[in-house]
């Protein structure tokens, strides 16, 4: 896959709390993994969660989670995890798709299943685009320490989400609850070189407990 981690960086950087950085700061850091996102909600949920070891098989199908207020999937960032071997060209191939052949442009067939799904998701926000105080467009990461602190994630580990109306509330470092439509799309980072594979048009967030 095409790489440019120096660039990626210096843009999650900026938004992570580089100079000139927008927004309240006063929330306390509560950064952390979210392996077993939505494990600790207090929302009610149907079926067992997927487990976070290994990555699995393209013919194996996570568990369904279903809130049980609003009847909608509770996806976690393993429901999305690409197959290790396959996220270079899955990737790639989205942006480039006439130099893939048709299976190899393929997605696992339970994450392509979620593209076009309204759904429920938990992780961090980092905000990418102000209006105010307001949050109009933001990457949504299952790994505070690892974006921030540790470079670029990886493309199936974030989602660029952007906000209906008049943008969200600025969330510091704790982690929400996101509830849109989620798409498979392929994202670059602005110079041709592939850096995510998933957006969200996003109606609600709220701070998950």
């Amino acid at each position: 896959m095409k790489h440019a981690p120096g660039v990626f960086c210096c843009l999650i950087l900026a938004a992570c709390g580089g100079e000139g950085e927008q927004g309240p700061q006063d929330l306390p850091f509560a950064g952390g993994r979210l392996d077993g996102a939505l494990d600790g909600i207090s929302a009610g949920v149907e079926g067992e969660g997927f487990s976070p070891a290994a990555t699995q098989a393209e013919s194996s199908k996570p568990k369904q989670r279903v809130d049980k207020e609003t009847g909608l999937p509770l996806v976690t960032w393993n429901d999305l995890r690409l197959p290790d071997e396959r996220v270079d060209d899955l990737v790639d191939a989205l942006l480039y798709p006439e130099s893939y052949s048709e299976e190899e442009k393929a997605f696992p067939t339970y994450i392509a299943e979620l593209d076009g799904q309204e759904v429920i998701i938990e992780g961090f926000m980092i905000p990418l685009e102000w209006e105010g105080e307001r949050v109009l467009n933001f990457m949504l990461v299952g790994d505070m320490l690892a974006c921030c602190f540790g470079g670029a994630p990886e493309p199936d580990a974030w989602i660029d989400v952007k906000m209906n109306g008049e943008g969200a509330e600025y969330f510091v470092q704790l982690p929400i609850l996101v509830r849109g439509i989620i798409h498979i799309e392929g994202l670059d980072d602005g110079t041709g070189y592939a850096a995510g594979c998933y957006t969200m048009q996003a109606t609600s967030i709220e701070l998950s407990e």
